[in-house]
């Protein structure tokens, strides 16, 4: 839940060139036509300067040193990614989360999940600003036309370090993965809002017509950039990976714009202060607002896994919650649907059913188990708003463990049990150990609202 937070905030992606314009096309290839004329390095340079002026006037943040910048081939760009990846996690590290993500049901058993990012981050990747080396890195492949949204974007990155320390922001949070995108998407969708906004100025659209521009964007990106040939990564990667990914850039910009909208930039800037503690908080802005923050849940040790020993720690929050909702079946067909004719399931808003079962979250607790490299046990402990929230996310997950205990040749124990407003789901317990460990989980787990 934390490696790909990292790699959205690595770089401006294809996708948010895409975002500039109006109305919403196809992402920016990942091969230009062999007719379209890169820019000289010393063009990309000075327009870099000429747009950071611009953008520092657009946002209200001055240039408080010049800007390092520098012109580097996609594989050289590829190099400094893959590098800075590499200073923030160890090779086991990613391994050990995509075995908690296969055992959830949210990767393929067989993906390779390093190899499947790095190829996104590959094929989407449009020139980054690293903060931990305070230098914006702009690709040569790319004619100027089409870099300049992107520009815009990272430039901004820049302007955000200056002033507010980015790398607080860009270090891995490794036991919180849902603090880590809320955050992600704080840093995205200031970026995108000004990417935005910089874009009108230069279409000269009126000011009083962004709002609508960006509501329109923020909700057909992701639908216009999948399927159309452009990203084929992108388009076939599961949907944990793509909503995770996207989810900075597009929840984040309607997060940002919920503030712009009535106030001036400064009040973004204050958010900078005090950022979200939580994608519900992302996904509801009025409940940052109220600052309604994530309940603490302290796990403790669960006798009843024996040799099992912890393996990782996360926070599903509500985003994942959603994402994984939305893997379970749907409900069975109602009698009256099946007198109406339909017989089936297909007119289910899979999608708006999980999304409202997550609304509810109040935060949780994941815990992974293993014995060397046999089989996973994941423990997750949550809290919701109201028990008939967690009535709710309970229905919910029931339909996805059945699935999921249907799938498993191990047949280990799958199991959901709700008290009150917790709620807890056993992702493959050894067999016959599933009664006791919710047993001891409800008794010793604590939870601090």
């Amino acid at each position: 839940m934390r490696f790909a937070a990292v790699l959205a905030c690595c770089c401006a992606f294809a996708a948010a060139p895409a975002l500039a314009k109006k109305p919403p096309a196809k992402a920016v290839p990942k091969t230009t036509p062999k007719n379209a004329p890169k820019a000289p390095k010393d063009a990309l340079l000075a327009a870099a300067d000429e747009i950071a002026r611009q953008v520092a006037g657009l946002r209200g943040l001055n240039l408080k040193a010049p800007l390092q910048r520098g012109v580097l081939t996609r594989d050289e760009i590829g190099a400094k990614l893959k590098d800075r990846i590499g200073k923030e996690y160890t090779p086991d590290e990613v391994r050990q989360e995509a075995r908690v993500l296969k055992r959830l049901g949210l990767l393929p058993a067989d993906v390779d999940y390093e190899k499947l990012l790095l190829d996104l981050l590959m094929e989407q990747v449009a020139g980054f600003y690293d903060p931990f080396a305070a230098k914006l890195y702009i690709a040569d492949w790319l004619p100027l036309e089409m870099q300049r949204p992107a520009l815009a974007h990272e430039i901004e990155h820049a302007l955000q370090d200056q002033h507010f320390d980015l790398k607080k922001f860009a270090t891995p949070i490794k036991d919180d993965g849902d603090r880590q995108l809320a955050h992600s998407a704080l840093v995205e969708g200031d970026a995108t809002a000004v990417m935005l906004e910089f874009q009108a100025q230069a279409m000269g659209m009126p000011a009083d017509q962004l709002p609508e521009l960006i509501a329109q964007m923020s909700k057909t990106l992701l639908q216009s950039s999948v399927g159309q040939g452009q990203t084929p990564q992108f388009d076939k990667a599961p949907a944990f990976v793509r909503e995770t990914l996207m989810f900075p850039y597009l929840t984040g910009l309607i997060f940002v714009e919920s503030v712009r909208r009535t106030a001036p930039w400064s009040k973004v800037d204050d958010i900078f202060k005090s950022p979200p503690e939580s994608s519900e908080q992302v996904l509801h802005p009025e409940k940052y607002a109220a600052k309604e923050r994530p309940a603490k849940i302290t796990p403790a040790p669960i006798a009843a896994l024996g040799a099992r020993k912890e393996l990782r720690r996360d926070v599903f929050g509500e985003l994942v919650m959603k994402i994984l909702f939305a893997t379970a079946p749907p409900p069975p067909a109602s009698p009256v649907s099946k007198k109406a004719g339909s017989g089936a399931t297909a007119d289910v808003d899979v999608q708006g059913l999980a999304e409202k079962a997550a609304a509810g979250w109040g935060g949780d607790r994941e815990v992974a188990y293993a014995d060397g490299d046999g089989p996973v046990t994941v423990v997750d402990l949550s809290t919701w708003d109201t028990e008939g929230d967690a009535k709710e996310a309970e229905l919910v997950a029931q339909r996805l463990m059945q699935k999921l205990a249907d799938a498993d040749t191990g047949h280990d124990d799958w199991l959901v049990s709700r008290e009150g407003d917790k709620l807890l789901l056993l992702f493959g317990a050894p067999k016959g150990t599933g009664p006791q460990i919710v047993a001891d989980v409800m008794k010793s787990w604590k939870i601090s609202r």
